[in-house]
């Protein structure tokens, strides 16, 4: 089996059963570090809905990568600019963000809009696409990634590092294959490449990732990451005017269309 980032010949790293009556294989590539599933073709079964009932993380993913988000957005990027929360679920890292005072919109392909209706994303350009735990699901991750590029040439991610060498499947939980969505996982060697291929620069700090056609210190990238999540985003909230009250009068005026703040 080829690679479904850089070609090369992948070997067969193990067999497992997904969502508990599929025998898949896993490949690895001795290229770019990347291990892949065989070709998905459980996926409209896996997706039947759109979150699993085992993902219990939700909110406090949306909350605590929110923090770190908040201080990336306004220390190294234009904070008066639109952003996107790509596959942004129910939409509710766009709905916090809001409510901090950035004028963030949501776009996701298999779960409705709730939290943050109104601000579904319209085709366009955006100072800086979120993509947090989707790299995962992406079966042509290049393919995918081009399609996040025509938003944003900057994205910030959240993925989980794939220990070398592979572990058994026993011994790391984000195989997942009860739920068969995880069918791309990756090393840090793995996104530089995959972002090397399209002139991007890669930026990692454990499982928080950026790619970003912009130059930026890996020490920066990593304090704002830190210092998000330790306390800095409640400070940066001080010198941004929420778009709670706001956004609800502007609903109010056009409740049935998606509206785009200038």
């Amino acid at each position: 089996m080829k690679c479904r980032i850089c070609e090369s010949e992948t070997s067969l790293l193990f067999q497992e059963t997904v969502l508990n009556k599929y025998k898949v294989g896993y490949y690895e590539c001795p290229t770019c570090d990347f291990v892949q599933t065989e070709t998905p073709y459980w996926l409209d079964e896996a997706y039947s809905q759109a979150f699993t009932s085992t993902d219990t993380g939700t909110l406090q993913r949306s909350l605590i990568l929110g923090k770190s988000t908040i201080a990336l957005a306004f220390f190294a990027f234009d904070r008066h600019a639109r952003f996107i929360d790509y596959a942004g679920g129910y939409g509710t890292l766009t709905r916090y963000m809001r409510d901090v005072g950035f004028d963030f919109y949501s776009t996701d392909l298999y779960a409705t809009n709730f939290m943050a209706r109104g601000f579904d994303a319209k085709p366009g350009r955006y100072e800086l696409a979120t993509a947090f735990e989707c790299f995962e699901h992406f079966v042509y991750p290049g393919k995918e990634l081009e399609k996040i590029l025509d938003y944003s040439d900057s994205i910030f991610f959240t993925t989980q590092p794939r220990p070398k060498p592979a572990p058994a499947i026993k011994d790391w939980w984000y195989y997942a294959p009860h739920h068969g969505q995880h069918i791309a996982l990756y090393r840090p060697k793995t996104l530089a490449f995959l972002g090397r291929q399209y002139g991007l620069n890669y930026y990692n700090l454990l499982n928080y990732h950026l790619l970003s056609k912009r130059k930026l210190s890996p020490f920066v990238f990593k304090f704002l990451v830190i210092a998000g999540r330790l306390g800095l985003s409640n400070v940066v909230s001080l010198f941004l005017k929420s778009r709670t009250l706001s956004d609800a009068d502007l609903l109010k005026k056009h409740p049935s269309v998606p509206v785009h703040v200038s």
